[in-house]
């Protein structure tokens, strides 16, 4: 009978250390499970940051294309001649623009 005890002990410990070592290797598998997740995500995030901050950029640049165009042709309206010297016209449109866009910034 002490043979019997002495087996159904060892048996009960076997079964405690199988559960264990089972709860700890899900516990295993839920946190690597977890941190590829984390890490996918941010990879998702910092790509959708960069390719909105790329479509920004390029919205910013297309729009001051256009202001550009619409100011100059407003002002050779105004002016009633055309503004022949494109690089002059450019750079002061440029000017207007960045002081426009400092202004802006500064009153936020």
């Amino acid at each position: 009978r002490n043979d019997q005890e002495q087996e159904l002990a060892a048996a009960r410990q076997e079964a405690a250390a199988i559960r264990e070592k089972a709860r700890a290797d899900g516990q295993k598998i839920v946190d690597e499970a977890r941190a590829r997740a984390e890490a996918e995500s941010e990879r998702v995030l910092t790509a959708g940051r960069q390719q909105l901050s790329a479509e920004r950029v390029a919205a910013s640049t297309e729009l001051r294309g256009e202001v550009g165009t619409l100011a100059s042709d407003l002002a050779s309206k105004i002016v009633g001649e055309s503004l022949t010297d494109d690089e002059r016209s450019r750079r002061v449109i440029d000017r207007f623009l960045d002081d426009l866009e400092s202004s802006q910034t500064t009153t936020r």
